[in-house]
């Protein structure tokens, strides 16, 4: 008990200790002005007299390591956050050694997301936006996967800024999502081992992150309890007792509202698909004989067999289509209404191009990439020239841009194709960009049939939008590191090429659709390491089940703050269709997706308070004896048995009490033995974990 005091005592006192550090550190730096447009002048030096307050704490923050073999090892940090008032919110990070990747970004993501739900709360009178934060991160290697300590960054700003305590014997892992949700972690069970270092009783994960394995190794290895946390929410309380209460909020997701909008747009686009199929239908029959469909020696030539399924697989789109509108899910019909036109087009200029005289054909495909050029060109003027006013139009025309900048990307691969003399590879990327082109001014028009809510100028969504990029950036590298080739990183969809896509669009004049696809990106980079592994669809239903739950919760918050989260609610029907399908890989995604929509929309524009702040305590975990069976040892003692049963009833029972005695000692000399050996491991490949954040700095002076 005496050493448990010490350690606290220990920890206050090299908290005092930064806090001088601190508190000279920014002085100096408040001696500048804060207005950034003032006029200096350049070698002056500026003086100037003001009093402070500052408020910080000390957090451990578990991390992975390679050692000199290249294994994994657990290693701790800490993490110092301070507060300082007669700020303006900017954010200082300090990190020695270096992590692999930038920790700057989770550093002002945390403060982002502090920052909204102190905003949100009734019981808070503090003004995030006038506090400068300070994070000053020290560990004993370079650590990998700096993202995995934005959520208790997180924590420890919002309890800085409420004036919590945070207790010292709970440690956490975890990545800060812009909607407030953890995002999945690597390393665990190394990480594990570094929250016994310093002490750790309690062992924050992300949700859906922990196993059998998991919790049998830390509750027998180290009697630590590991806890599943969804949100910053839950794990503020596991830290501090605190939570913010929200509302009970029930309602529809399929709003009456939501339904009078897409359905007039489902219907249009759904008859224009039936024409267009129509249309392709007859051409294909008129031109067929013309089309090549033969091999020789060295080629096939089955071009008309392949527009042949083109035409087919436009009519089953267009089945789904019409099922799905008659069941009410007008977004996942227009979207199967889509995915007809684009097949038809295809079709339609196929049989146009192949209708031409040979020598004309080529003309022809010219022409064809010049005609949807310059249309695209009107459309995408029409994206960039959109204006935003508000969180609900910025959806709308951010679905806009993203739309006309695949159309540019279609029409570049339609150009490629065309100079590798490949004309049926060229008319698809056409009819794709065609069909993109006409989607923008449908997007466009359906954030107008709702109210515009929230302020947001172009200035904050190219703020946004390079945040969101950052974000989207280290955790893409991040799942590199752990996830690499998953089936959500790579491909023209995947999390990998959805990052430099919204790159382009911010640098081409597209910051609202850089904005959203930053956050699929997110998304899906979060899933490379929450999926890894996953081979069990019971464990793949569970899992979106619970994103149905969470997409369900903040699309209601989101309505709260009076926002309608069209693109969050649009994923979210496109979600239940492939969960009846039982795609679950996709459902998956685009319930996620349709969850930091929401979210992100909700902690961006707080236009109400709607929770409140309240101490409930620390809920203590029950704990259950465990018997773990050593299947070793049984099948020994039922040998054991049957042999004394053979020689005797009573010299069984001698010989069967005697083996389990040696049995047991031979455990213990054994896990003993393991134990000494990884205390040993970490001793040779690294100094030995700080017991106590002030023995830490003593070692690093």
């Amino acid at each position: 008990m005496n050493t448990k005091k010490n350690k606290i005592k220990s920890v206050i006192n090299m908290n005092n200790k930064i806090s001088i550090i601190f508190g000279l550190t920014i002085v100096l730096l408040m001696s500048f002005p804060q207005n950034p447009t003032a006029q200096l002048e350049p070698g002056k030096l500026y003086e100037e007299n003001i009093v402070i307050n500052y408020r910080n704490l000390t957090v451990y923050a578990p991390a992975v390591a390679y050692t000199n073999n290249n294994d994994l090892i657990g290693v701790v940090s800490t993490i110092t956050v301070t507060i300082q008032d007669h700020g303006s919110g900017r954010v200082f990070v300090d990190t020695l050694p270096l992590a692999e990747i930038d920790m700057q970004g989770s550093a002002r993501l945390a403060v982002k997301v502090a920052s909204a739900y102190i905003r949100n709360d009734k019981n808070c009178c503090v003004d995030p936006s006038e506090y400068d934060y300070f994070f000053v991160v020290r560990t004993t290697a370079p650590i990998i996967g700096g993202p995995s300590a934005g959520a208790v960054m997180t924590a420890a700003t919002i309890s800085l800024l409420n004036g919590y305590n945070m207790s010292n014997k709970t440690v956490m892992t975890g990545m800060i999502n812009p909607d407030g949700s953890i995002g999945p972690i690597g390393g665990i069970q190394q990480k594990i081992d570094a929250a016994y270092s310093v002490g750790a009783t309690r062992f924050l994960i992300p949700k859906g992150q922990n196993s059998d394995f998991l919790d049998n190794y830390a509750e027998k290895n180290y009697m630590i309890d590991i806890v599943e946390v969804a949100d910053i929410n839950e794990a503020l309380e596991n830290f501090t007792g605190w939570r913010f209460e929200f509302e009970e909020l029930e309602g529809e997701i399929l709003t009456e509202d939501f339904l009078n909008a897409m359905q007039p747009m489902a219907s249009k686009l759904y008859n224009q698909a039936q024409k267009l199929y129509d249309n392709a239908s007859d051409l294909f029959e008129e031109v067929k004989l013309k089309i090549p469909n033969y091999s020789d020696l060295f080629n096939n030539y089955y071009y008309r067999d392949e527009i042949r399924s083109y035409l087919h697989t436009s009519e089953d789109w267009l089945k789904e289509a019409e099922e799905q509108y008659n069941q009410e899910n007008y977004y996942t019909s227009l979207t199967f209404s889509f995915q007809s036109l684009i097949d038809s087009q295809q079709v339609y200029y196929s049989c146009q191009y192949y209708d031409q005289e040979r020598q004309n054909r080529d003309d022809y495909l010219v022409e064809l990439i010049e005609d949807i050029t310059i249309y695209y060109h009107t459309k995408k003027e029409n994206a960039q020239n959109a204006e935003i006013q508000g969180m609900n139009s910025l959806q709308g025309i951010g679905a806009a841009q993203k739309r006309a900048s695949e159309a540019e990307y279609f029409i570049s691969a339609a150009n490629t194709s065309y100079l590798s003399n490949l004309p049926l590879k060229a008319m698809e990327y056409l009819a794709k960009a065609k069909q993109r082109s006409n989607s923008v001014e449908w997007w466009i028009n359906i954030s107008k049939s709702f109210d515009d809510t929230g302020e947001i100028n172009n200035s904050e969504i190219n703020t946004l939008a390079t945040e969101y990029i950052d974000d989207a950036q280290q955790a893409v590298i991040y799942s590199q590191v752990i996830a690499q080739g998953s089936y959500y990183l790579i491909g023209e969809a995947g999390a990998e090429a959805l990052l430099d896509s919204a790159k382009e669009n911010k640098e081409n004049n597209y910051p609202a659709a850089a904005l959203f696809e930053a956050l699929e990106a997110l998304v899906k980079a979060n899933l490379a390491i929450e999926t890894l592994g996953i081979d069990d669809i019971d464990i793949w239903i569970d899992k979106t089940n619970r994103a149905n739950n969470s997409a369900t919760s903040n699309i209601l918050k989101s309505r709260q703050q009076e926002i309608e989260p069209i693109l969050a609610v649009s994923y979210y029907e496109y979600a239940q269709s492939l969960e009846n399908k039982t795609e679950y890989n996709s459902a998956l995604f685009y319930y996620k997706y349709s969850n930091m929509i929401a979210g992100a929309l909700s902690l961006t524009n707080i236009s109400k308070e709607t929770s409140e702040s309240r101490y409930i305590g620390v809920t203590e975990k029950p704990r259950q004896p465990k018997i773990i069976q050593d299947t070793t040892t049984t099948q020994t003692l039922y040998l054991i048995a049957i042999c004394g049963l053979i020689a005797g009833l009573g010299l069984g029972l001698i010989i069967g009490g005697f083996s389990k005695r040696n049995i047991n000692e031979q455990e213990k000399i054994k896990q003993q033995k393991n134990k000494t050996q990884i205390s040993q491991y970490q001793k040779n490949e690294y100094q030995k974990m700080p017991d106590n954040i002030n023995d830490y700095y003593k070692k690093n002076k």
